[in-house]
């Protein structure tokens, strides 16, 4: 018989830095741990840019804060860093992202270029990078490798990482990875096939965002990343949550 040898390769995924509202200490983390680990694919999951610029149809937040070219420059700054030497990149849009996309059709002449230019820059930096970009697609949208399926993630509230398990765990995809809720949780499916959702928080910081400062669930808030291996020839994996709660300094695992 054969002596098979599977291969395992490492994976780091972020979501919801929110570019110029991203915690530098969290992000320099999320640095540090790269250079250490080594990860053959790493995926951001959506939100690296915040555009409250463009909430309302393009009306804006109300907040001051909401300048547009610090925004996507810091956006795109941490993208360029994250996957900067990594083989196999992916860049998912997340819902902020997404704004862009919406408004190209804006009968605000003004707004509808400024999301046409929003959409190049984006664009233009993920094909330099090499990186697969993925569009939000809501529901829709998913990353397979091995059994992870990843993705930015639809679902909202105390039970979202349990929802997100048991709409895509299929029994061949037994891990879902979301960001979106800015929330660290690991939470089984209630299905026959089973499967495991892994929502990896944030790398915000609570407060950080105008229109979140007055939520009760902005306090669930927590700094976060995911990281593990994988054998696409398995179709397994192994995964793990980093995550800091507020005022703690960073540990690393490695």
């Amino acid at each position: 018989m054969a002596n098979i040898t599977h291969k395992w390769k490492k994976v780091l995924a972020v979501s919801c830095s929110h570019a110029k509202y991203c915690d530098k200490e969290a992000w320099n983390a999320v640095m540090t741990f790269k250079s250490r680990f080594s990860p053959d694919t790493i995926l951001h999951l959506g939100d690296f840019i915040d555009l409250s610029a463009l909430m309302g149809n393009g009306i804006g937040s109300g907040s001051d804060g909401d300048e547009v070219t610090p925004d996507i420059d810091t956006g795109l700054m941490h993208l360029r860093e994250l996957m900067a030497g990594c083989k196999n990149p992916y860049v998912l849009c997340g819902n902020h992202e997404d704004r862009a996309w919406k408004l190209t059709h804006s009968k605000n002449s003004v707004t509808s270029y400024c999301a046409h230019k929003i959409i190049s820059a984006i664009e233009d930096t993920t094909k330099k990078l090499k990186a697969r970009l993925i569009p939000y697609s809501g529901i829709e949208q998913i990353v397979d490798i091995a059994d992870i399926g990843f993705t930015h993630g639809t679902c909202y509230g105390e039970s979202a990482a349990r929802d997100m398990a048991e709409q895509y765990c299929n029994g061949t995809r037994r891990k879902i990875v979301m960001g979106h809720t800015h929330r660290v949780a690991i939470q089984n499916a209630r299905t026959y096939h089973g499967g495991t959702c892994y929502n990896i928080g944030t790398l915000t910081s609570r407060g950080a965002l105008e229109y979140a400062k007055n939520r009760r669930s902005t306090f669930s808030w927590c700094q976060a990343w995911c990281w593990g291996e994988y054998c696409e020839s398995l179709n397994q994996s192994s995964l793990q949550i980093t995550q800091r709660g507020r005022g703690e300094a960073w540990r690393m695992p490695i």
